[in-house]
């Protein structure tokens, strides 16, 4: 086997967390939870790394020359474009390396070590808001057999919800994220603008914002769809419009998604 042995044992494995923010805060409590050992927490920024460092009661530090090569995994919870720029600075040998995120490939790691590999948690992450991890999707890739077995014996203790997936498959799904998690919150950013106008407040649609997220965990998305364009009502998306005047980029989305609405509507799947 290319990897010890023992990194299938959780009281002799040890994570160091290469970045501080959402993703390695909850990661880190999980695994720390079930019993991993933290070691070191690197960030950039002072203060993410003591606030996680903290939390996790380890070591931390700012400087990538100062990393902890004594650890078995090595998590890089960082933004996309910051992760090579990390990785160029560091001197690993046959450490499994892993990153977390939904776009970048398996093989970015190809010439740092010969074992690697991807955790890629379909959910969103806040510092603020608990998580419970044992629903939340995980998409495994590993470099050979070995990394493989040990990343799905290492999300198993978190998660129960475990899917291998290559590179290609996981952009789209990262995209398709993009489409169900952030674009609906700046839908919901721009209706608390529209009740500003009025000076009405956002928790009268917190029921309806549950109810139709509810129903797509009984149907699917197209049959769930309501509203004026779904009806095909001009009167009342004209009426909108109107109301929108003042507002023409907000105006111009909802035209735009109107639209798209209605023609997707009128297309066969």
């Amino acid at each position: 086997m290319l990897l010890k042995y023992s990194l299938l044992k959780k009281k002799l494995h040890n994570i160091v967390l290469v970045g501080a923010g959402n993703v390695a805060i909850h990661m880190g409590k999980a695994f720390r939870d079930q019993g991993y050992r933290i070691v070191q927490v690197y960030s950039r920024t002072l203060k993410s790394a003591r606030r996680l460092s903290s939390k996790l009661d380890t070591a931390f530090t700012t400087n990538i020359n100062r990393l902890d090569y004594t650890a078995d995994l090595y998590l890089f919870c960082l933004k996309d474009d910051a992760l090579l720029p990390v990785l160029c600075e560091t001197h690993f040998t046959k450490q499994l390396l892993v990153h977390t995120s939904g776009t970048l490939p398996l093989n970015i790691f190809q010439d740092y070590s010969k074992n690697y590999g991807v955790l890629y948690p379909v959910q969103t992450f806040s510092k603020t808001r608990r998580l419970d991890m044992s629903d939340v999707p995980f998409c495994i890739e590993a470099s050979n057999p070995d990394a493989a077995l040990i990343l799905e014996n290492l999300v198993s203790d978190i998660s129960k919800n475990i899917i291998f997936m290559d590179s290609e498959k996981r952009k789209f799904l990262h995209l398709a994220a993009v489409f169900a998690c952030n674009f609906p919150n700046h839908m919901y950013h721009l209706a608390e603008k529209v009740l500003l106008i009025k000076g009405l407040s956002f928790d009268l649609l917190k029921p309806l914002i549950l109810e139709t997220a509810g129903k797509i965990l009984e149907t699917d998305p197209k049959n769930a769809q309501t509203g004026p364009a779904v009806r095909g009502d001009q009167n009342i998306l004209e009426e909108h419009l109107h109301l929108l005047k003042n507002l023409p980029e907000i105006q111009k989305i909802y035209t735009f998604v109107s639209n798209s609405i209605s023609a997707h509507m009128e297309t066969p799947e």
